[in-house]
């Protein structure tokens, strides 16, 4: 296990996020660094965390992560007092998202009862502290509101605050066992079942096209040729594509006229960080250049910590 951090961006006081990589993968932890890096939010500070050992060394179904879960919490427990917010950078209906929030609601009974915990932290933290915004409930030890998301969550949310009514979003991620690990997660965030594959329980059209996989686990992503995770990586995009031509759909028989409605892609796994490219060449070659520009590619990473980091500063 280790917790390392880097440098904030601002001398401002930060927003403190704690970057939690549930498997044992030094490696994949330290390819978050240079992504969340680059975005170059003002006044936030990363630590990054990786899964003690022995530990899951690569979660390639929901029971690794239920066993990630049991591994990381006892040392992840200590460290929240320290930190605002909290990212669990693992694609799926990671078990810590749930327990860390649990644990973070203890940190604020001691202080204010179980009956005054949210509205006093509210309260302090609409009143500001400095041009961040930075609420004054937002601090070490007890009496603080945390926040807490993962990857999953943070991304199917951006996808939904950027496409239209009409239109759709779709997962690319790993192994065949995430089809219908991350159909039903995507159901149970939103709050619908699911009667059939095409509508919500009331009859209306899903604006979940699915998921579609690669046949590689994360662990792969890294150790495998570039080109083979590439050439996997666009077929999974252009399956995608297809499911949101509607009518048009085969899976056997290449668009005619370029034309989708999938206008948003997650990438489903913390380790497809840097794979941007593969996604948005196979939407280019699949829709034709300009209908490509439509598609949106959502890094959960980054769309995690960017809602974390508004989330902390506003002070909901």
């Amino acid at each position: 296990m280790s917790a390392e951090a880097s440098a904030s961006t601002s001398t401002s006081t930060p927003v403190r996020i704690l970057v939690i990589n549930p498997n044992t993968s030094q490696h994949m932890t330290d390819a978050l660094k240079p992504v969340l890096e680059h975005l170059r939010i003002p006044s936030v500070e990363y630590t990054f965390f990786t899964s003690p050992s022995p530990g899951i060394a690569s979660i390639n179904s929901p029971d690794d992560a239920a066993k990630s879960a049991d591994i990381c919490l006892p040392a992840l427990v200590p460290l929240l007092a320290h930190h605002d917010a909290f990212l669990v950078a693992c694609y799926s209906q990671h078990p810590l998202v749930p327990r860390l929030k649990a644990e973070c609601r203890k940190l604020l009974l001691p202080t204010f009862g179980a009956g005054a915990a949210v509205t006093a932290t509210v309260t302090a933290g609409s009143r500001g502290r400095g041009s961040e915004g930075r609420g004054e409930g937002r601090g070490e030890g007890e009496g603080a509101r945390k926040y807490v998301t993962g990857i999953f969550e943070a991304s199917v949310l951006t996808s939904l605050s950027l496409i239209d009514e009409h239109e759709g979003f779709g997962i690319v991620s790993t192994g065949k066992i995430w089809e219908s690990a991350l159909q039903s997660a995507v159901e149970q965030f939103l709050g619908y079942g699911s009667n059939s594959s095409d509508d919500n329980n009331d009859g209306s059209p899903s604006r979940f096209y699915g998921c579609e996989t690669t046949g590689l686990n994360a662990s792969e992503l890294h150790d495998l040729p570039g080109e083979e995770v590439r050439n996997k990586m666009m077929d999974a995009t252009k399956r995608l594509l297809k499911r949101g031509a509607g009518a048009a759909y085969s899976p056997n028989v290449d668009s005619s006229n370029g034309e989708s409605r999938t206008k948003a892609i997650c990438l489903g796994c913390a380790g497809m960080v840097g794979l941007e490219d593969a996604v948005r060449q196979a939407c280019v070659e699949y829709l034709g250049p300009a209908a490509a520009k439509e598609v949106c590619i959502i890094d959960g990473v980054k769309a995690g910590v960017v809602l974390l980091c508004s989330l902390a500063r506003t002070g909901f």
